[in-house]
């Protein structure tokens, strides 16, 4: 009985030590997901953006306008942030946003999340 529980123990710390960790890259864990965008955004309107790991406006940044690589967008002030959850971000869309079709992402620790197209008026 013994010779089990000491086998047991043994494979136990084996299977564990082989487990894959989380890596964290500025305590970011997980790339940030979108999820969806509220109806086409306004100039001086609210934008609702829902996803997963959003982080937080310490750590994070909204980018609008952007290709579908996330390059030339448009960074949305922190003073535009009107709530910002781990799943949920409102900003009020400043007037300097493009107009026309483009791409929203956001952007956790250097990680940049899925993208979401969407269409400024």
């Amino acid at each position: 009985m013994l010779r089990f529980f000491l086998a047991s123990l043994l494979m136990t710390g084996l299977l564990a030590s082989c487990t894959p960790r989380a890596t964290t890259t500025a305590n970011v864990t997980a790339a940030p997901l979108l999820i969806k965008a509220s109806e086409t955004p306004v100039r001086g309107g609210t934008l609702t953006i829902q996803g997963r790991f959003l982080g937080g406006p310490s750590t994070a940044r909204v980018l609008i306008g952007a290709d579908e690589d996330g390059a030339g967008a448009f960074v949305i002030p922190a003073s535009a942030v009107q709530l910002w959850t781990d799943t949920e971000i409102v900003v009020q869309v400043p007037e300097g946003v493009p107009a026309g079709g483009s791409w929203l992402f956001v952007e956790v620790g250097g990680r940049l999340s899925t993208g979401l197209r969407v269409s400024v008026r």
